[in-house]
């Protein structure tokens, strides 16, 4: 159960980046603190994301 709401945050969080990123290209241009604070968490999330994804699949 801790797993699967690991990689449930991870997600949203990962979405959200995302959606983040989408803005900076698209719409308006964050700064680059932002810019640099969005990728770090993006990183971050990577690892937690794909960690979540590997032990759910090991566990079904």
């Amino acid at each position: 159960m801790k797993n699967k709401n690991v990689f449930m945050m991870s997600l949203i969080i990962m979405i959200i980046t995302i959606i983040c990123m989408g803005i900076n290209w698209f719409i308006s241009p964050f700064s680059d603190v932002a810019i640099r604070v969005i990728g770090g968490i993006m990183l971050i999330d990577l690892f937690f994301l794909s960690y979540s994804t590997v032990k759910l699949k090991s566990n079904s």
